[in-house]
């Protein structure tokens, strides 16, 4: 699903099994933060993973938890599933004690998800630029 719904970003890179079980492996890797939406039918439609880093947290004296990844499948955009994964990201993090949620985002995303963002709140805080050369 990762790989269908993200396969038209910039710098777009195949998540294997295998990238994905080192994730998995963190020691900050919590399972309780993963969403997953399905159809009746057992289709994965969106997802949202969440993140918490303690250390930075305890370090910057703040409260902090990460929209990581966050995706809704073709076919099945454009019917609120985007912000729903987001909504529930959100109030996730909440649950855990969290009580500021952060994300990146391609400036330049096809999709619209910077209006997603904005319309429940997120405002840009920092701007990143990356250069590449072919060598």
């Amino acid at each position: 699903m990762y790989n269908e719904t993200f396969i038209d970003h910039w710098n777009f890179h195949d998540l294997t099994v295998e990238k994905l079980e080192h994730k998995m492996s963190y020691p900050d890797y919590r399972q309780d933060l993963d969403l997953v939406a399905l159809t009746a039918d057992g289709t994965f439609a969106a997802f949202c993973i969440c993140f918490i880093r303690p250390e930075d947290n305890q370090r910057k004296g703040t409260r902090e938890g990460r929209i990581a990844d966050l995706g809704t499948r073709r076919g099945f955009r454009e019917r609120g599933l985007g912000k729903a994964m987001l909504l529930s990201g959100m109030e996730r993090l909440q649950d855990v004690g969290m009580d500021k949620a952060i994300l990146g985002v391609d400036a330049e995303n096809p999709s619209g998800a910077n209006r997603l963002y904005e319309s429940v709140g997120f405002r840009k805080v920092h701007t990143k630029i990356i250069y590449g050369k072919e060598l």
